[in-house]
């Protein structure tokens, strides 16, 4: 497969983790607010670490343009003192998809109104809550810009993200048959411990599609030595 020459991206994650909604007092009234409670739940459930990031997803009340969206984050990043990692995208359970939010690695709740209002001041409105859930799983679909550090042989690590890896698959998988493969993937246990989800890049008149891998301290040769066992299985 031909290379990726620019390093940034537009394109998409697939992924499946377990949610539960935030407390009351930590948003605004009549809003809904959900928390992953184990971000790369593959990683995560196996192995424990102090270092685990956080994700928060805003519910909107139905769909906004990706340039409102964008508009908006960029008039709320100019009001907070502190940096805000927020992209947009779906979440999808019990049948019934929302549009969201998502911010990564937002350290205090204590701004989750704040920063709500500021939304709500640009144009946007939130789901209100209807029901509340804990530790239920929900298909996530996100939609991003990708900072690729091509390695060869299409492989690549995240500039911005350490832990973060990339690697191209030659067809798109749909995710019930992608976590299947996943688990065939880790009957080797010399791969055991990492965090798959589905990715893939827009280019003019064609998609790449990627398999994202997360694991702490993830290497080169890490990455490619589960790529190889991918490519395997899917012959």
């Amino acid at each position: 497969m031909e290379a990726i020459r620019l390093t940034e991206r537009y394109g998409g994650v697939i992924k499946e983790e377990p949610l539960s909604c935030i407390s009351n007092d930590l948003i605004l009234k009549n809003t809904c607010v959900i928390e992953a409670v184990s971000p790369y739940f593959g990683y995560y459930n196996e192995v424990k670490s102090n270092s685990q990031p956080k994700m928060v997803y805003f519910i909107l009340d139905g769909y906004f343009s990706l340039e409102v969206l964008t508009r908006a984050t960029i008039k709320v990043q100019q009001k907070v003192k502190f940096p805000i990692d927020a992209v947009t995208g779906t979440i999808t359970m019990n049948n019934q998809t929302c549009y969201v939010i998502r911010f990564l690695n937002l350290d205090n709740y204590s701004h989750i109104q704040m920063i709500q209002q500021y939304y709500i001041d640009e144009g946007l409105s939130f789901k209100k809550k209807t029901m509340s859930f804990s530790e239920q799983m929900g298909l996530i679909k996100l939609r991003c810009f990708f900072n690729l550090k091509p390695m060869g042989e299409g492989i690549y690590l995240d500039e911005e993200k350490t832990n973060i890896g990339y690697f191209e698959i030659p067809h798109n998988i749909p995710w019930e048959d992608f976590k299947k493969l996943t688990t065939e993937v880790k009957f080797d246990t010399d791969l055991l411990y990492f965090d798959a989800s589905r990715a893939y890049l827009f280019e003019r008149c064609s998609i790449i599609d990627l398999v994202k891998i997360y694991r702490e301290n993830l290497s080169p040769d890490r990455l490619m030595a589960i790529r190889d066992r991918y490519l395997k299985l899917i012959g």
